[in-house]
């Protein structure tokens, strides 16, 4: 692939100077700020080769940098090869933020007397970013062009992915339209502003008691909100909206209107005080309001879906049993596969192994798709955090060492998202002194009960301290927030160490649903995973405050094989034997014999 990049980046730059642009920024970003995204918007990927869901493009007739986190490292080093695109590590200590490098440039160019012309696409980006972009083109005299760069260079780009937009059944969503437009115009009131700009599309479905399909893996359509003191709008493509449900919509005081008159509408309330987060809200719709009239909050101090409802959290519970059943028979068909393949000389590589979990996940009622591509990663595969397995050239599945896989599945209800690392064979002592690490820390997050006014900022170490005592640590967050049947990375709470004052956090309350993930990845070597995820609950009142805790969901046994019992406390080992003793019970019926002779292996008492 690069001298298929290298010839696509020398057509971006005879664009650039077709147009007068020095320097073309390309973000992996739809209208809505999106984390996935559609194909349609793929532009950073065909231009760099690198497939990973984070990055950023510097473009200059000079050089080109590609901007992503350490999730991507390993990968984004093997894509960019023979690219002609270099690799800058965000977050990394000395390495400047792709905005503090295009300032440098500009700079260099305001000492010869020129002036930096920027090119961008607007609609793809936030306007958070967009202000800061501005504030240094005011202070060192450069310019920012509209302009969307793809259109004369990307002949093959493909349509927008559309499907049928339907709603979300009252026993599914646990609140109605009705309430949830009164909780947001109490906030109106509480902010002093006239109205409140939807813009993230999981908000606009929570919102509306809608879903669609048009962002693979994220059932989310393509929309925005309006709502204001006396009406609330839905913009959405009205192809794809039935007659009863707009009708339904009709009922809550829901207008319904075609997503191409969004642009007007805001044009026409121009000078009306409104309420928008400006990291969803791209670039091109903060352009036409008045800047005095915008006041910028994170969605969820208006928007409470991070907050499960009761029966968001009995459907969580009651998906999750189900997905671990699928997930816990996976565990030991693999097995067998796999140890079967060297007798039968019938190999199974990881692509093979995700197909299998995704298609037990498809047979479950009320499933509706995977939450994320499957990650199955074997060896030293998995030290790539995010690694997924092409249908040609995956590795073949040997007995021996680690596969690790992360997956999910879309319900009726419900989102999840689980990571084990399976033991396919012989482990060294450093294999399962690592495992039983993470699982340490895994295990201690869990256990953590706390006061409320908490943030995952403060429980973070809990995770990290027994891999952080091997002096290395894990390039990730320790635990993101999950959707109910919306995106399995949902915010704004998370476990991470890194304190971010720009993104802050709130603290902990019961509903929330927060995955516990910590890992260890080796490269050339392997990696190790477990993600459990977890629902806060209240634990106890007393004279000393309002006490927290977790309750696990994921239930899906650990690697019995690769656990140094010897390395665990009394606490941990009866945290396993409880969580393994509710396993058993609730999947022994549903096994035949030989998988439940296995389940009885793996979950007896340590």
């Amino acid at each position: 692939m690069g001298k298929e990049n290298r010839d696509r980046l020398l057509s971006l730059r005879k664009e650039m100077s077709k147009r007068g642009i020095d320097a073309a920024l390309v973000f992996t970003s739809d209208e809505h700020g999106s984390e996935y995204i559609d194909d349609h918007y793929g532009f950073r990927e065909y231009l760099s080769g690198f497939t990973g869901s984070a990055g950023s493009l510097l473009i200059t007739q000079n050089e080109a940098g590609l901007w992503t986190d350490g999730r991507y490292y390993i990968q984004a080093e093997a894509e960019l090869k023979g690219s002609g695109i270099s690799l800058h590590r965000s977050g990394e200590k000395g390495v400047k933020d792709i905005f503090e490098y295009t300032q440098e440039l500009a700079k260099d160019l305001k000492k010869c007397g020129k002036v930096l012309n920027i090119g961008t696409d607007l609609r793809l980006m936030d306007a958070g970013s967009y202000l800061r972009l501005k504030k240094m083109c005011e202070k060192h005299g450069c310019t920012v062009t509209d302009s969307d760069l793809c259109k004369n260079v990307w002949s093959s780009r493909p349509d927008k992915r559309h499907k049928e937009i339907y709603a979300l059944k009252d026993d599914l969503s646990g609140r109605s339209v009705t309430d949830k437009l009164c909780e947001i115009r109490g906030k109106l009131d509480e902010y002093a502003v006239d109205a409140v700009i939807i813009s993230d599309l999981s908000d606009v479905m929570w919102v509306f008691n809608i879903r669609g399909d048009d962002i693979v893996y994220n059932p989310v359509a393509e929309s925005y909100g309006f709502v204001d003191k006396n009406t609330a709008f839905l913009f959405a493509d009205l192809r794809y909206i039935s007659d009863e449900l707009k009708d339904t919509l009709k009922t809550y005081g829901v207008d319904v209107r075609d997503l191409a008159g969004f642009d007007d509408h805001i044009r026409d309330h121009k000078d009306t005080k409104v309420l928008c987060d400006l990291k969803t809200l791209n670039a091109h719709v903060y352009r036409l309001i008045n800047e005095k009239d915008v006041l910028n909050r994170p969605s969820w101090n208006y928007i409470r879906k991070h907050l499960k409802n009761e029966c968001e959290c009995r459907l969580a519970r009651d998906f999750h049993k189900k997905d671990g059943l699928a997930v816990t028979r996976f565990i030991y068909r693999i097995k067998k596969l796999v140890k079967e393949s060297r007798e039968s000389g019938q190999t199974i590589n990881e692509h093979d192994a995700a197909l299998l979990l995704d298609n037990m996940r498809y047979e479950i009622t009320g499933n509706r798709g995977l939450s994320f591509e499957t990650i199955a990663a074997y060896g030293d595969n998995a030290a790539m955090i995010h690694y997924s397995p092409a249908k040609e050239g995956s590795r073949v599945l040997i007995p021996e060492g680690f596969l690790l896989v992360d997956s999910g599945g879309q319900y009726d209800g419900a989102t999840t998202d689980v990571t084990r690392t399976i033991a396919l064979g012989p482990l060294n002592d450093e294999m399962k002194s690592d495992y039983t690490a993470v699982l340490k820390g895994m295990l201690d997050l869990a256990d953590a009960v706390f006061l409320d006014g908490t943030r995952g900022e403060n429980l973070d170490i809990l995770a990290r301290r027994p891999v952080w005592e091997r002096y290395i640590d894990y390039r990730h967050g320790t635990g993101h927030g999950v959707g109910a049947m919306l995106n399995v990375h949902e915010g704004p709470q998370g476990f991470r160490y890194r304190i971010n004052d720009k993104v802050p956090q709130p603290p902990l309350e019961p509903g929330m649903i927060t995955s516990d993930e910590p890992g260890i990845y080796l490269e050339g070597k392997y990696g190790i995973r477990i993600e459990n995820l977890l629902l806060c609950i209240a634990k106890e009142n007393n004279e000393w405050g309002h006490f927290l805790g977790f309750d696990t969901l994921t239930m899906v046994p650990y690697e019995r094989d690769a656990i140094l019992v010897s390395e665990l406390t009394e606490r941990q080992k009866e945290i396993i034997d409880r969580y393994n003793s509710e396993i058993y019970k609730l999947y022994e019926s549903y096994m035949d014999e030989d998988e439940k002779k296995w389940l009885a292996f793996v979950t007896a008492a340590l």
